[in-house]
C-alpha cells in the first residue's frame, strides 16, 4: 500500500513538472519586428505573463515536495507491529 502510494507520488511529480513546462511556455511570448531599413537590425521583444510564470513556479515547488515525499516513502524501513 505504502509503496504504491510512493510510486503514485513520483508519477504525479513528473506530471506536475510537465504542467510547469506548459505554463512557462504559455507565459513567454516573443515578437520579432523586421528591420526598418537596409542597415538596421531586427528587434525581438519578449513578454512575460506573470500569472503563467507564477503557476509554473508553484508547480515546480509542488513537484519537488511530491518527489521528496515519494522517495521518503520508498526508502523508509517497514513499520513493525505486534
Amino acid at each position: 500500500m505504502i509503496r504504491g502510494l510512493a510510486i503514485a507520488e513520483i508519477v504525479a511529480a513528473v506530471l506536475v513538472v510537465a504542467l510547469a513546462i506548459l505554463c512557462w511556455n504559455a507565459g513567454v511570448t516573443e515578437t520579432v519586428f523586421v528591420a526598418a531599413g537596409d542597415s538596421g537590425p531586427e528587434y525581438v521583444s519578449t513578454r512575460y505573463a506573470g500569472p503563467w510564470i507564477a503557476l509554473g513556479a508553484v508547480s515546480v515547488v509542488l513537484a519537488g515536495l511530491l518527489l521528496i515525499d515519494g522517495v521518503r516513502r520508498l526508502l523508509r524501513p517497514p513499520l513493525h507491529t505486534r
